[in-house]
């Protein structure tokens, strides 16, 4: 059994895609495997499809499962922590999943479940740009916007299992369904939204030709980053007012924590780089109360895709006493 203790396992469960890896004490990873969820087979197939890559990412370490000492998950839905339930999936189409004990009877090992964002946040707040802060709100903005937060120490889930829910919350009342809530603005997929409405279909470019071919509409981050360095008068308009718009939630979030860190991940602030973080920080200052909480740092995850994977070892590193 001593043995077994050597390494665990962090699971970054998406609604499309999952990222496993194997972690040592070091917190260094030793051996992946990315793969795609097919959330659409059921949650049989889901299960399955974790298992199979926990097995890949241990042949990619060159350790036998035997070493692996607990398995951490991070899932896209809120998690009743006490009980391990997946309480609502939205993309993957599940309601109340008890799925760390599904997967405890699996792996034959203890077995940690938290919310995707929150092992985020988590793994940041220990390994990365967040490292040393004892209160950090982390913000994923991608396909979506959640949240994680980290108080004094201690990652906050609140009495109903849903803090961080950063993306629903409403920014504009009054705006057409679609366009109120921070998700519907300052996500990839909001902005992406709104780009259809403003980019023409003769528009002769990579960006207009994705968003209007119907057999491959997929926009992703790194080509509405590019278009946003090329000087895209839409894109430029759409990216910004996201920007605004998430940095004033993100000053009034601040005024209401007073955090010491704010650090920005998902695939928007991978591909956008400092230009997203400078947009952000821009109206943050403008409306950030009080005045102290100006040295309130706003960066960019350091952990990059990895930051789901490691938060979800560290849980489960804990969780053995590691």
């Amino acid at each position: 059994m001593a043995k077994r203790a050597e390494f665990t396992v962090g699971i970054d469960l998406g609604g499309t895609k999952m990222h496993v890896g194997v972690v040592d004490r070091e917190h260094r990873i030793l051996g992946e495997c990315r793969r795609k969820t097919r959330g659409d087979g059921g949650l049989d197939v889901v299960v399955d499809r974790m298992v199979g890559a926990v097995d890949r990412a241990c042949d990619d370490a060159g350790i036998g499962f035997d070493q692996i000492a607990a398995v951490g998950v991070g899932a896209p839905s809120a998690i009743d922590h006490p009980r391990g339930v997946a309480l609502r999936a939205v993309n993957l189409g599940w309601t109340d999943v008890p799925l760390r004990t599904l997967l405890a009877k699996r792996f034959d090992r203890p077995v940690t479940l938290d919310n995707d964002v929150n092992v985020a946040a988590w793994g940041e707040s220990r390994l990365g740009a967040g490292r040393g802060v004892s209160t950090m709100l982390g913000v994923w903005v991608g396909t979506g916007v959640g949240g994680g937060l980290v108080l004094d120490g201690v990652l906050h889930r609140g009495h109903f299992f849903t803090a961080g829910e950063i993306g629903q919350m409403v920014i504009a009342a009054s705006a057409p369904p679609g366009h109120r809530t921070v998700e519907e603005v300052c996500s990839r997929t909001g902005m992406v939204n709104a780009l259809r409405g403003l980019v023409g279909r003769d528009e002769d470019s990579p960006l207009a030709r994705r968003l209007h071919d119907a057999k491959r509409s997929h926009v992703g981050s790194s080509l509405l980053a590019e278009a946003y360095r090329n000087g895209h008068p839409a894109v430029r308009s759409v990216v910004e007012h996201a920007a605004e718009r998430l940095g004033l939630v993100l000053a009034n979030l601040a005024t209401v924590l007073s955090p010491e860190a704010i650090v920005l991940g998902g695939g928007v602030t991978e591909a956008m780089g400092d230009a997203w973080i400078e947009l952000v920080r821009a109206p943050f200052r403008r409306w950030v109360f009080p005045d102290a909480l100006q040295r309130c740092r706003i960066e960019a995850s350091t952990l990059g895709d990895h930051a789901g994977l490691l938060g979800a070892a560290l849980q489960a590193a804990d969780s053995v006493g590691r």
